[in-house]
């Protein structure tokens, strides 16, 4: 099946407003027999679902747990300093995401027997493991150097499965409210995955209560050895590849097409603000907790459960919301959502678990939102865009997208941890820092997320692909 290479001004689509009919190319209307959105729905079944969705459970480890607990566990119980720890994962994730558009333009040009997706995410899934051992079990005495290394061959690997796995997710369907229900379910198996890594540290804190932090850690990496490969099997034997929509592969010129794309700009933009928010929060979550909060580390670590618990449940509102309205339309609630929830933490009297825990629970309920309806609003760009140049770059829109998320949670770390270095914060001493010291944390831990979120709100508004523009691309690339 071949696809008419038409024109489509993306500079057009932007300035018309999102409630009118024109928002379809005009390429697209032209070519398009009348079509009403979902009338042509492929609704994939749980099986399908579950299988795309399980890689996420092991991934997790990579995510924002990686940032919760790695940072503060190679300088309290590793030997790093701050600052150490805050440059190498600033400078691994500088090294590393400048692979991941290269990866993407590989996969678009990758025509195997297997397909192009599976190749990558099995290679992922090696480096995965190999990254894991390097990461999850290392020894107090690691240089930084050590784990500058180990970090980036993780960091590597993920890039690769993760680039392949959301990227397959994006061309799974072409109907605009399916792709909100595949990515509702890739973020709930994200949230699960969260919960169950995120519960390891704190459990066995209790089990083994003489072992510190390591036995917590290495779980963690354990989850994501084990899980890798065989999530990636399952994978690959349950679910299918749609066949490509364009004959021309992308060039390595193509590469530039991201930035050249108004809406893709706008999406990157808006990622990279909602990966902040959140990355600032995770970053600084236990120091705020523990030395401002006065809660222990196994009480902290289990207000974070409550977050990401209200994340999961909240993904089946934030998707029945998306399909009422729009994507976009639900986003935004979810980003201003953010807003009023982060401004209450900070109101929560000190050592009062129960009413943290609440806050942490309503807090936790936009988070999940913008993650998954971001990706499901960029297969939407991809179809138009193939519509526009004749060629398929799923892959490289999706692996601009993880590059974007991965500095969205490495600024935070690379950022905050100097900055609680030079105002003389001391992980270790908790609740005895100075005032000044805890005062700067909780502005860090507040204020900057607060900002991030409503700009990205801002930028996010007026969007120009609904459910009816997204019908008569897809009906035109089927023409």
């Amino acid at each position: 099946m071949t696809c008419r290479q038409v024109p489509f001004d993306f500079a057009r689509t932007l300035a018309v407003p999102p409630h009118d009919a024109t928002l379809a190319p005009r390429a697209a209307r032209r070519h398009a027999a009348p079509v009403v959105p979902g009338e042509d729905r492929l609704k994939l079944s749980r099986a399908t679902l579950a299988a795309f969705a399980a890689p996420c459970l092991p991934l997790s480890a990579v995510g924002l747990p990686a940032i919760v607990y790695l940072p503060p566990y190679y300088s309290r119980d590793l030997g790093l300093s701050l600052s150490a720890v805050g440059i190498i994962f600033l400078v691994v994730r500088l090294i590393d995401i400048p692979l991941d558009p290269l990866i993407g333009h590989l996969i678009d040009r990758t025509r195997t027997r297997f397909g192009r997706f599976r190749p990558w995410l099995g290679a992922g899934a090696v480096l995965l493991v190999l990254g894991a051992l390097l990461v999850f079990m290392a020894s107090p005495g690691i240089t930084p150097l050590q784990a500058l290394g180990g970090l980036f061959v993780l960091y590597v690997g993920y890039s690769l499965f993760m680039v392949a796995h959301t990227a397959w997710g994006g061309v799974l369907t072409t109907d605009y409210h399916e792709r909100s229900r595949i990515f509702g379910w890739w973020m709930t198996f994200t949230q699960l995955g969260l919960l169950s890594v995120l519960i390891l540290p704190p459990l066995l804190a209790r089990v083994l209560p003489g072992e510190g932090n390591a036995p917590g850690i290495h779980a963690m990496g354990w989850l994501l050895i084990a899980g890798a490969p065989l999530t990636a099997a399952w994978i690959f034997w349950k679910v299918s590849e749609r066949p490509l929509l364009a004959d021309h592969a992308p060039r390595l010129r193509d590469l530039l097409s991201v930035f050249a794309n108004p809406l893709m700009r706008r999406i990157l933009i808006v990622d990279l603000l909602s990966s902040l928010a959140p990355g600032l929060t995770g970053a600084l979550f236990l120091f705020f907790f523990e030395s401002v909060g006065g809660y222990p580390q196994a009480e902290a670590s289990l207000l974070l459960l409550f977050y990401f618990l209200a994340g999961m449940l909240s993904v089946p509102l934030w998707t029945r919301l998306a399909r009422a309205t729009s994507k976009h339309h639900a986003m935004i609630v979810a980003l201003l959502g953010f807003v009023a929830t982060q401004g209450v933490i900070v109101l929560v009297p000190p050592g009062n678990f129960w009413l943290a825990a609440l806050s942490m629970t309503l807090a936790g309920a936009p988070y999940a939102a913008p993650g998954f309806l971001l990706r499901a609003i960029l297969a939407d760009v991809s179809d138009a865009e193939t519509l526009r140049s004749g060629q398929e770059k799923t892959g490289l829109f999706y692996s601009a997208l993880v590059a974007v998320s991965k500095l969205g949670y490495a600024i935070p770390v690379g950022l905050s941890y100097p900055i609680l270095a030079a105002i003389e914060f001391d992980a270790k001493l908790g609740t005895a820092n100075s005032v000044q010291a805890l005062n700067w944390l909780t502005f860090l831990f507040i204020v900057p997320p607060i900002l991030l979120a409503i700009y990205a709100a801002w930028v996010v508004r007026g969007w120009p692909i609904d459910a009816a523009a997204q019908a008569a691309n897809a009906a035109a690339l089927k023409s």
